[in-house]
């Protein structure tokens, strides 16, 4: 379709050039018009930021060279004075046609970004879901810069269960936040399958965490108005799921967290442990490649606490999801396949729980 394109533009101007036997305004305006499509043809072949208006004219130059040609046909029909020109014009006129539809449809799919999601999931060869290299993060209060992370390096291998450990203040919860593209580092690479988020714009970003990442808080951050169900499937609805698909996927997972039977309840009229468990669902939705979980027990006893780390574990065992847990609590950090120990924003040492998963 690119010569299609060229081929148009370029007859254009040759169009806007014969015409300066007729006037010099239909000289200027084909002239124009050619110029401002071939420049047009940048930004769909991603030459010219996708986002830019000059996108738009690509859809808009055609629909005027169409108009035009078909002006210029009935003059010469009407006068029965068909020329080597006229079928010229005729040529336009039907590459006009193929490019206004080829202008629409890549108008109408540009609002998935090129590079994010879908040549994400093409790149997804590595065998770590997640890569740290040398990532520093600071904070600027004032005048004041306060580092929260130094020089961090990690990799995390796709199905793995890792906690993360560290004293409070220690850069833990910035760490996630980075591998969890909620945060930029200040300097450094965050990769995720193959992908430095760091070079993303922000709507990238917001539709890699909702395709790619699922999140679980230790304050639920649930919705009380709605029922549990409608939390669960929210990220579906989001991404443009059918709603008869998310509803029957988001059944299904409660289920398998044993809550069948809250389905149609709220969620303030469950328990602690059950509403963590409608978080797992949530977060799991959309089938992300990985779980980040900040302090997921940290609110509840340590039957409950123990009885959500069993659903995390079981997650990353039938689904293969990749989990990540911040936890200060050793005996939480103990059920996960590795621990990584980090204080002062550095990694100061790690634990090998499962060797059959590293």
């Amino acid at each position: 379709m690119l010569s299609a394109f060229a081929v148009l533009g370029l007859l254009d101007i040759i169009w806007g050039l014969n015409a300066v036997t007729s006037s010099f305004q239909t000289l200027l305006d084909n002239i124009t018009s050619g110029f401002i499509f071939l420049f047009s043809i940048l930004g769909l072949f991603g030459l010219i930021r996708k986002n830019s208006f000059l996108v738009y004219l690509s859809l808009l130059s055609p629909i005027t060279i169409l108009v035009s040609t078909i002006q210029l046909l009935f003059t010469h029909v009407k006068t029965f004075s068909y020329t080597f020109s006229s079928a010229s014009e005729t040529l336009i006129l039907a590459l006009s046609v193929i490019c206004i539809y080829t202008s629409y449809k890549t108008i109408s799919h540009s609002q998935i970004p090129q590079n994010t999601v879908t040549d994400y999931e093409q790149k997804a060869e590595s065998e770590y879901t997640v890569e740290l290299i040398d990532v520093v993060k600071i904070y600027k209060v004032g005048p004041i810069e306060v580092p929260a992370l130094n020089g961090v390096n990690l990799k995390v291998k796709k199905g793995e269960f890792v906690a993360i450990m560290g004293p409070s203040g220690s850069g833990k919860s910035t760490l996630l936040n980075l591998i969890g593209a909620l945060d930029r580092p200040t300097s450094g690479k965050v990769i995720i399958d193959g992908v430095d988020i760091s070079t993303l714009s922000d709507d990238e970003l917001a539709k890699l965490r909702n395709k790619k990442i699922g999140f679980v808080f230790q304050a639920y951050n649930l919705i009380n108005r709605s029922t549990v169900l409608r939390n669960v499937e929210l990220p579906a609805l989001i991404g443009g799921t059918a709603k008869k698909e998310r509803v029957k996927k988001a059944i299904h997972l409660l289920k398998t967290l044993g809550l069948g039977d809250t389905i149609y309840r709220k969620p303030k009229t469950l328990s602690g442990g059950q509403q963590q468990r409608v978080a797992i669902a949530r977060a799991v939705i959309n089938d992300p490649d990985i779980i980040l979980a900040d302090e997921p027990t940290g609110n509840l006893d340590s039957k409950s606490g123990r009885e959500v780390m069993m659903y995390l574990r079981k997650m990353n065992e039938e689904l293969g999801t990749t989990v990540i847990v911040v936890t200060h609590d050793r005996e939480i950090a103990e059920m996960t396949d590795r621990i990584i120990h980090i204080k002062d924003g550095k990694i100061i040492g790690e634990e090998v729980l499962r060797r059959n998963k590293i």
